[in-house]
């Protein structure tokens, strides 16, 4: 599954996105109750007072990225959301192909 990573203000307009491909929990890990709602033909949004729960499962996947691309990848998505946990309007959007 790929997903586009963007993280965004309320009109869209910031242009930050990273590609991710085979990081993110399966529907069934429940122990990832953020993460594992991720949407993987749609859109999820997660906002600045979800980032601090979403860090949390963020680091516990980190494993998951096997290859150069996945962890550069990780990498940004975990930057992303640092940024939006500390600015109210900014949002980390997964969108789904």
């Amino acid at each position: 599954m790929s997903l586009v990573v963007k993280l965004e203000d309320d009109l869209g307009e910031r242009s930050e996105w990273v590609m991710m491909h085979g990081v993110l929990p399966s529907r069934e890990e429940r122990e990832f109750p953020f993460l594992r709602c991720v949407d993987p033909f749609g859109k999820t949004v997660f906002n600045h007072l979800q980032m601090e729960t979403f860090l949390e499962e963020w680091e516990r996947v980190r494993d998951r990225a096997k290859d150069e691309s996945q962890q550069e990848a990780w990498q940004k998505v975990k930057e992303m959301a640092q940024t939006c946990k500390s600015d109210r309007d900014l949002y980390l959007r997964f969108v789904g192909n």
